[in-house]
């Protein structure tokens, strides 16, 4: 099977540092994992080359078997579609449901194909100027999306895109919702992803690890050894989604504890199914 770990949001302050981009590159050696990494190229409107340190952080990472995707040229909330209510839902996200509510005539309107286009086609201009690599991949910002996006992302020559999910209950729990109802996870659902012929589409699961607490997780990882299960048996990818700075956040390194659980266990459940399991960047995964 393969597994394609995720990391959102680097280059934005209120959820990435140096520091942790530096721990995760540590942690993904150490365990033998290479992984995706959605960069904002214009985080709080400073270009990436001007990030001096992420660039050599990246370049690392690039170096080392990773790959960089784009993650919304600012991270604005509506810039390529809008968020579901599951992250719109969110404690902090409280002023994007106020702009919604006031503004979203306006909003719907200005997401036109030629508008997208020209968003994704800047921000990835700014990533490989930035790291002379190229960029085949996108999630959305805060998972926002329309049907614009998926038409602009398969015109301007994306390769995947990964902004789609399948288990909204791993946002119930980042709530403190415990007594959320896992979703299974099937082949039909993962198909039903799929937007343009000339674009792979990758859904995620969840995120596990959002500034994990010791109360959330058991059934936090309850259900990621679940989701795990079902992605091995339907023959999908299991995508995983963890934001940099949050995965260290929790209590007393939970997002860690279970990022490590989880690879062990993917790798015994894959070889007890006489199989191996692969992490590997998105753009390597085959559908």
């Amino acid at each position: 099977m393969q597994f394609g770990m995720t990391v959102d949001d680097v280059c934005m302050s209120d959820f990435s540092s140096e520091e942790d981009l530096g721990r995760f590159l540590d942690l993904f050696a150490q365990l033998g994992v290479r992984a995706t990494f959605f960069v904002v190229p214009l985080a709080e409107g400073v270009p990436l080359k001007e990030r001096t340190g992420y660039v050599v952080l990246l370049r690392r990472a690039l170096a080392e078997g990773h790959e960089v995707a784009h993650h919304g040229l600012e991270h604005d909330r509506f810039e390529v579609g809008i968020p579901p209510a599951m992250v719109l839902s969110l404690s902090h996200e409280w002023a994007a449901r106020e702009r919604l509510e006031r503004e979203r005539d306006i909003i719907e309107a200005a997401l036109s194909v030629s508008g997208i286009r020209e968003r994704l086609a800047r921000g990835r201009h700014l990533l490989e100027e930035a790291l002379g690599a190229p960029i085949v991949g996108f999630r959305a910002p805060c998972l926002q999306t329309c049907e614009n996006l998926f038409t602009a992302l398969e015109e301007e020559g994306y390769r995947y895109d990964s902004s789609l999910w399948l288990q909204e209950a791993g946002w119930d729990l980042i709530q403190d919702k415990l007594e959320a109802v896992r979703l299974p996870i099937t082949r039909e659902r993962f198909e039903a992803c799929r937007r343009r012929p000339g674009l792979v589409s990758l859904p995620m699961t969840t995120d596990y690890t959002w500034y994990l607490s010791e109360e959330r997780y058991a059934p936090t990882y309850a259900m990621a050894r679940s989701d795990l299960l079902d992605c091995l048996r339907e023959d999908l990818p299991l995508v995983t989604l963890s934001h940099v700075s949050p995965f260290f956040g929790g209590d007393r390194d939970c997002g860690q504890r279970l990022f490590r659980g989880l690879v062990a266990f993917a790798r015994e459940a894959a070889a007890r199914a006489d199989q191996t399991c692969e992490f590997v960047p998105l753009s390597e995964v085959k559908v």
